[in-house]
């Protein structure tokens, strides 16, 4: 969590209670969060708290990459914590399960900033992959 805190600082962000406790939202499971998972979680916290300022806050916890964007079908974005450790905003892609929505993440990537593809030349990307993890796989999962 002090890492992440770090980062708000160096992003000119405040660290308010509202943030602290949709760090530690996310920081309790394993799974990317909607928007309103995240409202009913700070409820129990907060007597006012809007979908605008969750979305507020979790647009700028991406921004400054404490937490990656997942991508989902019928364009419903959700977020989850990025897991990367480092000083920068990770090079940071990730996998996510279609069976149980759980977040996996990978470093290996085939485009970098400044490339020539076609006659463009890249300046940024975005790779989300999804697939079925090892515990929805196995055999001896109940379903």
């Amino acid at each position: 969590m002090q890492e992440a805190l770090e980062r708000l600082r160096r992003y000119g962000l405040k660290i308010t209670p509202r943030r602290r406790a949709i760090f530690s939202a996310f920081s309790d499971c394993s799974i990317a969060l909607f928007p309103r998972m995240v409202q009913e979680s700070l409820r129990l916290q907060f007597s006012r708290c809007g979908l605008p300022g969750i979305y507020r806050n979790l647009e700028a916890l991406a921004d400054c990459g404490v937490l990656v964007r997942v991508a989902g079908f019928g364009r419903q974005r959700s977020y989850a914590l990025c897991r990367y450790s480092g000083k920068d905003i990770p090079h940071y892609h990730q996998i996510i399960c279609i069976s149980c929505g759980r977040i996996g993440s990978f470093h290996e990537c085939a485009w970098h900033d400044g490339m020539k593809i076609d006659d463009f030349t890249l300046v940024s990307h975005i790779v989300q992959l999804q697939g079925i993890c090892a515990s929805c796989a196995s055999p001896d999962t109940e379903t």
